[in-house]
């Protein structure tokens, strides 16, 4: 690997001199997709290749019997168009197999055996050529002109597949990473399925349960705020329903407490846990753990404070999480128009109640499985940064792998 010391300077930009740019329709086969809605079925034999299906990788996907655009392995293929400011605009996938894919309306195919498969994908995918067609405002439509006129950087093909197999050794590493974190938390899932509800138990812990009610060992919303109590002058921390996300509080916004929304009412102490219950079946339930100088959360919650010597504040915030309390959240929220709860319905919850050294340990456990989960969260992030960083310097020449045959 070495840096690049010979640039041109072109319409994308400065690339390497030994390096080639062309219009996109003068290098590549353009191939529209073509609409199979009217043979969708769950007994076909082809995934229809849609935006959704792209825009997940796959996840998302549906079947039909007849395939008007077939793609071919090692074709590209690329969403045409997407909502202002959407995430699967120009996204591309990459064809791994044949007599798979039908290829639906508003998504391309691109074709060639000229160069590598996998490096075009790493530069066409959300290429910014692409991406400046999106105003933010209207729906965007890729037409098939301007799609042709984008400038693609190619190397030689050698030097493409070197280029290819590095940021693919990337990929398979945040792949792998994704994984352990799914096998991780869905582990995590059964610890606290089976700790919460006591079918397990630790080492060293034989006291009975109890059977109660949460508003009997807990204060719910134990302190409410309002212009008579707090000066319209008063700095506070305000914690919206979307900075809480399945149990994590992450972050909050400063503001003069009367300029501060109208719901900012909650005033929160350090291992309170904040209960969503504004569509709490997303989870927005969390414990405040420190950090912001005078933290008020939105009505949108309800505030779960511990007794002391009755109930532990992280055997808590691992309870609301539980399935346990999403089977009865879910009954009282069926049939209703309107997915919330309030503090009330709260305050009625059930909840088995080990003694409190128990519910100590469980809750320790459970933050050991998240501060785990959590460390690979934070190496899967350093990782994505690492391969962006690859992404720009090898796919923009700055920095080469000059195979001798490539560069001789």
């Amino acid at each position: 690997m070495a840096i690049a010391t010979s640039a041109s300077r072109t319409a994308a930009g400065l690339i390497p001199a030994d390096w080639d740019i062309r219009p996109l329709g003068e290098t590549l086969q353009f191939i529209s997709g073509k609409a199979h809605e009217p043979y969708v079925s769950p007994n076909g034999s082809f995934v229809v290749v849609n935006s959704k299906f792209i825009s997940t990788n796959g996840a998302v996907r549906k079947h039909c019997t007849v395939n008007l655009a077939p793609a071919r392995k090692g074709d590209v293929l690329m969403v045409m168009s997407d909502l202002p400011n959407g995430r699967a605009l120009a996204k591309c996938f990459l064809v791994d197999t044949d007599n798979t894919y039908a290829v639906n309306q508003r998504v391309c195919i691109f074709r060639t055996s000229a160069h590598d498969a996998r490096y075009l994908k790493y530069i066409l995918n959300r290429n910014p050529y692409f991406m400046a067609f999106d105003d933010g405002v209207q729906q965007t439509h890729l037409l098939n002109g301007p799609i042709k006129k984008c400038p693609l950087v190619l190397p030689k093909r050698r030097e493409q597949v070197a280029i290819a197999d590095v940021l693919s050794d990337a990929d398979d590493l945040v792949a792998a990473l994704e994984r352990l974190i799914a096998k991780k938390q869905a582990i995590k899932q059964g610890m606290m399925q089976q700790l919460l509800t006591g079918n397990i138990r630790l080492p060293r812990h034989f006291g009975t349960w109890r059977s109660d009610r949460i508003g009997s060992v807990c204060v719910v919303d134990p302190e409410s705020l309002s212009p008579a109590t707090v000066a319209a002058s008063a700095q506070i921390d305000y914690i919206s329903l979307e900075d809480v996300s399945k149990g994590s509080v992450l972050g909050s916004t400063r503001y003069r407490f009367g300029d501060a929304p109208s719901r900012a009412r909650r005033a929160l102490t350090q291992d309170d846990v904040l209960f969503g219950t504004v569509r709490p079946n997303l989870q927005s339930h969390a414990r405040y753990q420190g950090g912001f100088a005078r933290p008020v959360a939105s009505t949108g919650f309800a505030v779960l404070r511990s007794i002391p010597n009755l109930t532990d504040p992280s055997f808590l915030s691992h309870w609301v999480l539980s399935d346990v309390v999403s089977v009865q959240i879910g009954k009282i929220i069926a049939g209703s128009n309107y997915p919330a709860v309030s503090s009330k319905d709260v305050r009625q919850l059930n909840i088995e109640l080990p003694p409190l050294e128990e519910q100590v340990d469980i809750g320790r456990t459970l933050d050991d499985a998240d501060a785990e989960i959590g460390a690979l969260k934070s190496r899967l992030v350093v990782t994505q940064n690492i391969k962006q960083g690859m992404m720009q310097a090898l796919l923009t020449g700055r920095t080469r792998l000059m195979p001798a045959e490539v560069t001789a």
